[in-house]
């Protein structure tokens, strides 16, 4: 079989090369789309009369030889049109479809034949000069196990590629549109778009996971949208895209979402960095969205939510940086704004059993400056008769808190249909707006929102049932430690988490927010539905001017309330080291710190942070010299 010789200018190139896997490799060496080669039209009949091997000949010939294949490319560039820095292939014949497992497209290797032509990075793209032929895909996969390497811009169809049934197959290193996961009526599972390993990303306009695509994976891509969405019209039994990934734990497995959006009818701005509709168990993890790729500043987008979830159950949005989700209106919507970082919603179905958990809101990578966004977390159905309802919002003991923080609205915003919102071990400050703001039933999701005030016997509705907050009475601090002590008004009978928060200053509403959690306790409402609470909680480096606020969960509904209102921290001189509090600091103090410090004891970790460690020495050593006030 004759090797690929580049010194022949006529480009009467062999239509396979050798690998030195010993697979054999079919090169592409016309951009046009003809098929002129005969017999049973398998790899050995190539090529055809015209001695080249057209993209469509070669997809063919796979088709129909058994085995595993791999399609190369050498496109003589006196063949280019359209663009000078890469090759267009012709589609004029319909889609290109394949059939074959195991086969490997490597639009990369046309930079082996011509060099590296373009900066952008890919070699080969598509162009579809069929009529009628806007909206179809250019390359349709039926099969499994394949490979899609190095793709460029696909002009004038619909979907670069579309999986239409088959399993396992790959997607790297394509600077291309959209890559569609497109099964109905059937399934597809196990696809991966990108990758973790240098060269594997794709730089694409959309990713589209549909009915029946189940446990797939988006890794490590920078794309502008990525849409899981399922239909009530698909399939029975594939309804709903299953356990799909966008993202994931490791730093490699980050996709940068941003560029997404556009002006819709009259100028109204429409559009998400990441969409799941009528989908069940999706993961969005430790993706940045909104951003650029390094996390500290905003990228220009138009669409008005990072992550939009409706009528969906089971997902979960995790570890995620989602920020800079402001845009303005145009044409008759000019001068309005519009965003929210997390979008919860509902039309066709309830919308159940989210965990937002461990994200950034409105700030950069490090947690600690703004990058402008409209609103936090918006909780709000777009049909009255629908319900959004098991959310979570963090978690109880404050490991999985998110930070919502400089929006230019409120940090969470629920509308009256949303119930049992757990809102719970949060960092929450600096907003526009209120750290929490429950609607009720007469406002509607339109309504403007403000503090709710308490009503005798918590007996009102709207968002989570307006549970009442909680009224601090006392707060003080010693610098290491906070003491607080206040009432619960609610129903009678119940068992609430109250939950304590410093911050540098109060919110203008007097109510709020919160910047730091300081932890929680439990209490159970007498027969007139009040309860009392006093806590102790570690508190290390709280300063003049801080305050205390608190909110109440009912743990049987998993409702939360709004933040009660602020009261300025009390600061203790104290004597911390005085461990058996007698007024002296002597031996028996030291002998109490040394035991507890040993054995493990509570009263050992000195300064509250969980731990045994140096710094709980150190820390009490430093306040037994410096003595009782």
């Amino acid at each position: 079989m004759p090797t690929l010789n580049r010194s022949i200018a006529s480009l009467t190139l062999a239509s396979v090369c050798s690998l030195a896997t010993g697979q054999d490799a079919i090169v592409v060496t016309t951009l046009n789309d003809v098929t002129d080669f005969a017999g049973a039209r398998q790899v050995a009949d190539l090529p055809g009369a015209d001695g080249l091997v057209s993209f469509r000949e070669a997809v063919t010939a796979a088709n129909n030889t058994a085995g595993p294949d791999t399609i190369h490319f050498a496109i003589s560039q006196d063949q280019w049109w359209l663009v000078s820095t890469y090759a267009l292939l012709r589609l004029e014949d319909g889609v290109f479809v394949l059939t074959d497992d195991e086969t490997t497209i490597d639009f990369s290797t046309q930079t082996d034949f011509t060099g590296d032509t373009n900066p952008d990075g890919m070699e080969v793209g598509i162009y579809g000069l069929e009529a009628n032929g806007w909206g179809t895909p250019a390359i349709i996969i039926q099969a499994s196990n394949c490979v899609i390497r190095g793709m460029g811009p696909v002009h004038q169809r619909g979907a670069s590629v579309s999986v239409w049934s088959g399993n396992n197959n790959r997607f790297v290193g394509n600077v291309t549109g959209s890559i569609q996961l497109n099964p109905y009526p059937g399934t597809t599972s196990g696809n991966i778009i990108g990758g973790i390993e240098p060269g594997e990303a794709n730089d694409l306009n959309s990713v589209q996971i549909l009915c029946g695509a189940n446990d797939n994976t988006v890794i490590g891509n920078r794309v502008d949208t990525v849409s899981v969405t399922g239909s009530r019209y698909c399939a029975a039994g594939n309804e709903y895209p299953l356990r799909n990934r966008i993202g994931g734990s490791e730093p490699g497995d980050r996709n940068v979402i941003n560029d997404f959006g556009n002006y819709g009818h009259e100028g109204f701005p429409q559009g998400q960095g990441v969409r799941v509709h009528y989908a069940r168990e999706t993961l969005i993890e430790g993706n940045y969205i909104g951003v650029t790729a390094d996390g500290m500043s905003r990228h220009i987008q138009r669409g008005t939510a990072g992550i939009r979830v409706a009528d969906a159950v089971d997902t979960t949005i995790r570890d995620n940086l989602i920020a800079g989700i402001r845009v303005v209106g145009v044409n008759h919507y000019a001068g309005q704004v519009f965003g929210q970082a997390i979008d919860i919603t509902a039309l066709d179905e309830d919308n159940s059993n989210i965990v937002i958990e461990n994200n950034l809101i409105g700030t950069d990578a490090t947690g600690m400056n703004p990058i402008t966004t409209r609103a936090g977390i918006v909780i709000q159905p777009l049909i009255f008769s629908r319900t959004i309802s098991d959310v979570r919002i963090g978690s109880p003991d404050g490991s999985a808190g998110n930070t919502i923080a400089f929006t230019e609205l409120d940090g969470i915003r629920i509308a009256s249909q949303g119930q049992s919102i757990e809102i719970t071990g949060n960092d929450i400050h600096s907003n526009g707006g209120l750290g929490i703001d429950l609607l009720p039933i007469s406002g509607g999701g339109g309504a403007p929102g403000g503090v709710t005030p308490n009503d005798a016997g918590d007996l009102d509705q709207g968002a989570n049932s307006l549970q009442n907050f909680p009224t601090i009475d006392t707060a003080t601090t010693d610098g290491l430690t906070a003491s607080i002590s206040g009432t619960l008004s609610s129903l009678p009978g119940r068992d609430y988490r109250i939950e304590f928060f410093a911050s540098p200053e109060a919110d203008p509403s007097g109510h709020g927010e919160g910047q730091r959690f300081l932890g929680s306790t439990d209490v159970i409402t007498d027969a007139t539905g009040d309860a009392g609470f006093d806590a102790t909680l570690p508190a290390d480096m709280i300063g003049d001017g801080w305050v205390a606020t608190s909110t109440a969960t009912d743990l049987a509904m998993a409702e939360t309330s709004e933040f009660g209102p602020a009261l300025g921290f009390a600061i203790q001189a104290g004597c911390p080291a005085d461990l058996n509090a007698d007024g002296l600091l002597d031996f028996f103090d030291l002998s109490m710190f040394l035991n507890a410090f040993t054995s493990g004891d509570p009263a050992g970790d000195f300064d509250g942070n969980g731990m045994h460690d140096f710094f709980d020495i150190s820390g009490f050593l430093n306040a037994f010299t410096a003595g009782c006030p």
